[in-house]
């Protein structure tokens, strides 16, 4: 009896354990793959983006901002949700996850990573007029 009560002790012991380690950074990385049948629409407004100064800096949800990842920061939309962001102008769309708060600018909807402003043909004039949709299954 009193080798099972060891070995029951250790192996709760080990789960406890196990339970403390943290990921990897690595592990953290999102991906947007999954392929979305429907887009609510859900905001107007004009979209601005980060400046790489804020490269490594935590984000409202806890990650290090990548400015080279499809992200973005949202005053109301939920952390981790993916949203498509529709320049108005250009037609020209891109998909991101939401990973931070902001902007805080009037008038600004949507602050994008640099990657996110580059596909979406705005890095070079800062901000442009946009239609966020909300992506779902």
């Amino acid at each position: 009896m009193n080798i099972i009560a060891q070995t029951l002790y250790s192996l709760i012991l080990a789960i406890f354990f196990m339970s403390c380690t943290t990921t990897k950074e690595s592990s953290l990385k999102y991906k947007i793959e999954k392929e979305f049948k429907y887009f609510t629409f859900y905001e107007k407004g004009y979209a601005s983006f980060y400046d790489h100064k804020w490269a490594g800096r935590t984000t409202a949800n806890g990650e290090k901002f990548n400015p080279e990842l499809l992200t973005a920061a949202s005053k109301t939309l939920p952390f981790n949700s993916t949203v498509m962001v529709k320049n108005t102008i250009t037609g020209r769309s891109v998909f991101v996850r939401i990973t931070d708060r902001g902007p805080y600018v009037k008038g600004r909807v949507i602050d994008l990573s640099a990657a996110a402003a580059r596909k979406l043909g705005i890095s070079r004039m800062g901000i442009a007029k946009v239609e966020v949709y909300l992506a779902s299954n």
